[in-house]
């Protein structure tokens, strides 16, 4: 499941048990509030999503040190790694490793990480050794507790 799949679905359940929980009849909301539109963009929701995450089991979103220090790691194990994506969509993927790498027996880590992390020379998946490098760099710099 992707992250932000698994984000809206926890998030959803949450709304749902927040504003349907009760235990009457009767709303426990006051009457001028029940049809009020959901509040959004109250500065809440970067909290709320990153606790959110953490239960899914994601690490928490890296600096910007060790944003540049894990994408140089990446591109000095390929070039090609780095050349064509977006920084925040490797920094995703590499959050996405750590995720699999908790949940996931670690033979099925570098099969995962082959699949998700691709290049215009390897579209369908890179080799184990590779993989198995791209592990290594995203534990030491994403996930090092994991």
């Amino acid at each position: 499941m992707s992250r932000t799949l698994a984000i809206a679905a926890t998030l959803a359940a949450l709304t749902v048990c927040v504003t349907g929980c009760s235990s009457g009849s009767e709303s426990t909301i006051a009457p001028a509030a029940q049809d009020s539109p959901v509040a959004v963009g109250t500065g809440a929701e970067p909290g709320l999503k990153a606790s959110a995450e953490a239960q899914l089991g994601f690490p928490p979103k890296p600096d910007a040190a060790t944003t540049q220090s894990y994408l140089a790691d990446l591109k000095a194990i390929d070039p090609a790694l780095v050349a064509t994506t977006d920084p925040e969509a490797l920094v995703n993927r590499g959050r996405d490793q750590c995720r699999d790498i908790k949940a996931r027996p670690e033979k099925e880590w570098t099969k995962v990480a082959g699949q998700r992390f691709t290049t215009a020379k390897t579209p369908d998946g890179l080799a184990d050794a590779t993989a198995s490098q791209v592990i290594k760099v995203v534990r030491a710099r994403l996930c090092p507790t994991y």
